[in-house]
Order: structure tokens, then C-alpha cells, then sequence
């Protein structure tokens, strides 16, 4: 049977109470008797002191205690004292005869001696002790017994003085006591464990929640959330878990639109490729023609090769395999380089470049890693930018901050304000129903994005609907020493020329 933590707490409170409850009750117990004994015996060997005074008064007297009368006198006085102490008072000769009993009914203890050992015990004492010696003859049943040796001017033995108390009535006390103890145990354990399972529900009810959101998120269900409440630990867990949860579920759907987009990026070119290659081999497509298409093929290869790369990009970066080649060099270089690369379908499209003006900007970075982050919005910038439309460049050095701003411009419908903050999401494309241009598996903006943080700068987009989109991005500069070094080294080799 699987044991819950309302069971587990349960069980280790319990035990822990039962411990404790147990053991405070045999101290608690064990303390009260020893007080009580040591409470009894004080208060009996103060009987004794007062007894025997009364006991020298009446020795002192003409006759002494001869006398029945003095006898008589003697036990009321002493009868006094007995009752205000809960004890018997009995006086023995020198030799340990009874001669005075406080007991009232039915006495039958003067006249009896008590035992020599007792009296030897207190003849070599000079004050009140605690005798063990048992008295059957004078006292039955189970008692304590305090005494006291009375002695002359000269020291000499006269009497004896005894004090008898009931032990039992310890004993009822201290029953008394566990009965009470037990009972108050037993009511403190019950609302205890009340409590205690109360508040193990209350604690353990968020668990149990995030359990079963646990639960339908491994069947699939992944907009299970927790109800977050409080400011505890365990309210931290709810919302840790509903953080978790969300990044789950967005990253499923990134992965579900992915496949299928990827499905689709793929078939669409596959399609093409398979149905001019069956009409050339069929004779389907003029032998005049088969260039044409030939050319047409070898786009959609290269369509899929770089839609394999960019899955391969994103493989590396996640992992960390993704290496870093930081130079110094003209950015202006890469731009152009990329430029000239579409200069066909710049042409066809009649797109004025505008800002195109390349001069030196160095820059501290990974070239092949800002030729790809500047080759993805160049052909953005294309395929979102009408016939006729414009794309601007400008690049600049705050030497304030020591980075370099590269920005690209195009003309067109814009990104929408719903679409702007999730542009640089994986996987993420507008609403093909905003724009005609749907090729792309939307992946090439998060490589660049995650490209450009990892070269130590940052990149980010402003757009206005039906006017403009404009990407920017920003990387380190190259330290100005380095900057004139290369200078220097330039003009010598111009020089040689």
C-alpha cells in the first residue's frame, strides 16, 4: 500500500508525541513523588521536633509522665500536633516502651516496645532521621517513619519520639496524578492529530494539484495549469511549474507549426524536383527545354540544402557545438558581398538600394556568423518588399558604447504591432493571411537573433503597417588601436604597389 505524506506526517507526529507525552509523564511522575516523599518527610520531622518539646515540657514537670493524668495531658497536646500534620505521634521510654499514642480509637500501642535496632539507630543520631526499620508491633501496613532520640540537659537518653504517616496516601495521589496526566495526554494527542492532519491536507492539496497537472501533461494535455495561492514555498513550486508548463506548451506548438511547415517547405520543392525529372525522362519536356528546367531543379535543390543547414544551426547552437571565429574586419565588406549576391533578383524587382555607400567599419566578430545574420534579413528584406520599393542601409560607430549599428530598411506592408514581439521566436511566421510571401519555415530570424547575442551585441525590429520594416542589429567595434594597425598595414602594402 503506498504510504501518503498526510500518512507518513501523521505517523512521525505520533510517534514523536507518544515519545515525548511518555517520557515527560515518567519524569513528571518521578518528580512529583520524589516532592511529595521529600514534602511528607519535612513535614513529619517537624512534628517530631515540636513532639519532643512537648515531650521535655512534661519530663521536666515534679513527677513527670508517671501519671495517667499527665499521660492524658501529654496526648492531646501531641494529638494537636499529630492531626495538624497528618501524622501519629508516639513517645517510648529509654528502654522503648510505648507510653503515649496519638491515635484515638481503639489504640493499642502503649505498652508494646518498639525494635532495638531502631533505637540504637537513633541513639547514635543527634537529630530527626528517616528510619527503615519496620515496626510491626507498634504500626502496620505501609507507612513512613521519622524519629528522634530526646536527650537530658547532660545528653542523656530519656525517650523516644516517633512519627508514623500513611504511605498509601502518596501513593492515591500520585494514581491520581497518572489518571489525570492520561487523561489530558489523551485529549492533547486527539486534537493533535486533528490538527496535524489538518494542516498536512492544506499543505499537501497544492502537491497533489501539481501532481495531477504533472499527470495530464504526461498524456498530452499541456494547458494544465495550478491554481497559485499564497506566498510559501510551495507557492513558488505552483508557479515554477506553471512557468515550465507555459514553455512547454508554447514550445510544443512552435514544434507541432514546425513540422509542419518543414513538412510543407519540403514537399513543395520535392514535388517540383520530382515532376521535372520525370518529364525529362519520360520525353514529356523538349530536349530545347530540359536546360530550363534543369535550372529550375537546381534552385529547389539548393532551397532544400539550405533549409537542411538552418536545421543544423539550430541543432548546433542548442547543443553548443555552434564555434565562434571572432577577426577584425570591415563589415561593409559583407554587406556588398551579399548585395552583388542578389543582384538579379534586386534588378528584377527594380528595388533601389538606398544608403549603399560601403566604407570602412570594423568590427570584432565572426564573419561567417554576421554573413549569415546579415544574409537573412537581406532576403527578407526582398521577399517582403514590392516591385518598385526601396531597401536602405546605414551603419554606424557609437564610440561611446563601442558598438557598431547596422541597419536594413525595406519598403512594404509592414509587421503587424500583434506579430512584432514574437518575430524572433523559433519557428514562429505571421499569419500567412497578412502577406503573400509564405515560403520560409520562419527559423531564420531566431539563428540570427541567437547568432548576434552570442557575438556580444543585440538585434531588434521596428516596423509600421504599410510603410516600412526595419531590422536592426548591433556588434562589438574592433578596438581602435587594432583599427589603425590594419590602416597602417593597408597603406604600407598600397604603398608596395
Amino acid at each position: 500500500m503506498r504510504k501518503t505524506i498526510v500518512t507518513r506526517f501523521f505517523s512521525a507526529i505520533s510517534i514523536l508525541l507518544v515519545t515525548s507525552i511518555g517520557v515527560l509523564g515518567i519524569l513528571f511522575m518521578f518528580f512529583a513523588n520524589r516532592y511529595l516523599q521529600s514534602d511528607r518527610l519535612n513535614t513529619m520531622n517537624l512534628c517530631v521536633i515540636n513532639a519532643q518539646a512537648a515531650f521535655d515540657d512534661s519530663i521536666q514537670e515534679k513527677d513527670g509522665i508517671t501519671s495517667e493524668e499527665q499521660r492524658s495531658k501529654l496526648r492531646e497536646n501531641l494529638r494537636l500536633i499529630s492531626n495538624t500534620t497528618a501524622t501519629t505521634v508516639i513517645l517510648a521510654d529509654e528502654k522503648g516502651k510505648c507510653i503515649v499514642c496519638t491515635e484515638e480509637f481503639a489504640c493499642g500501642h502503649e505498652g508494646s516496645f518498639v525494635p532495638e535496632a531502631a533505637m540504637k539507630t537513633l541513639s547514635a543520631a543527634t537529630k530527626s532521621i528517616q528510619l527503615d526499620e519496620t515496626f510491626t508491633d507498634i504500626y502496620s501496613g505501609s507507612y513512613y517513619t521519622v524519629g528522634r532520640a530526646a536527650r537530658d540537659t547532660n545528653g542523656n537518653i530519656i525517650g523516644y519520639v516517633f512519627a508514623f504517616s500513611d504511605a498509601t496516601s502518596i501513593t492515591a495521589f500520585t494514581q491520581a496524578l497518572i489518571s489525570m496526566f492520561m487523561v489530558s495526554a489523551g485529549i492533547m494527542l486527539l486534537i493533535s492529530s486533528v490538527v496535524s492532519i489538518l494542516v498536512t491536507s492544506r499543505l499537501t492539496t497544492p502537491l497533489r494539484n501539481i501532481s495531477d497537472a504533472a499527470r495530464k501533461f504526461g498524456q498530452g494535455d499541456f494547458s494544465a495549469r495550478v491554481e497559485v495561492e499564497g506566498d510559501d514555498e510551495i507557492a513558488h513550486l505552483a508557479y515554477t511549474f506553471n512557468q515550465m508548463a507555459g514553455f512547454v506548451e508554447k514550445n510544443e506548438k512552435s514544434r507541432s507549426s514546425f513540422v509542419a511547415n518543414i513538412a510543407h517547405e519540403l514537399r513543395t520543392p520535392m514535388t517540383s524536383i520530382k515532376g521535372f525529372v520525370d518529364g525529362i525522362i519520360d520525353g514529356t519536356i523538349p530536349r530545347e527545354m530540359q536546360g530550363r528546367y534543369l535550372n529550375v531543379i537546381s534552385d529547389e535543390v539548393g532551397r532544400l540544402a539550405r533549409l537542411t543547414n538552418s536545421m543544423l544551426d539550430i541543432s548546433k547552437l542548442e547543443s553548443g557545438e555552434f564555434q565562434m571565429n571572432v577577426e577584425k574586419y570591415n563589415i561593409w565588406d559583407t554587406i556588398a558581398t551579399i548585395a552583388f549576391a542578389f543582384e538579379n533578383r534586386i534588378e528584377s524587382a527594380r528595388i533601389d538600394l538606398q544608403g549603399f555607400k560601403p566604407h570602412k567599419v570594423m568590427v570584432n566578430a565572426d564573419k561567417d556568423i554576421v554573413h549569415q545574420v546579415v544574409y537573412n534579413i537581406f532576403d527578407n528584406a526582398l521577399k517582403f518588399t514590392p516591385k518598385g520599393g526601396y531597401i536602405a542601409f546605414d551603419v554606424s560607430e557609437d564610440k561611446s558604447t563601442g558598438l557598431v549599428t547596422v541597419k536594413i530598411r525595406n519598403s512594404g506592408q509592414g509587421i503587424s504591432k500583434e506579430a512584432l514581439p514574437y518575430i524572433f521566436e523559433r519557428f514562429y511566421k505571421e499569419d500567412s493571411s497578412r502577406s503573400v510571401h509564405t515560403r520560409g519555415a520562419g527559423i531564420g530570424l531566431f539563428i540570427a537573433k541567437t547568432l548576434v547575442q552570442r557575438s556580444g551585441g543585440d538585434i531588434w525590429v521596428e516596423s509600421e503597417e504599410n510603410k516600412y520594416t526595419e531590422f536592426i542589429f548591433t556588434l562589438p567595434a574592433a578596438p581602435r588601436a587594432a583599427v589603425q594597425r590594419n590602416n597602417t598595414k593597408q597603406n604600407k602594402t598600397h604603398n608596395k604597389k
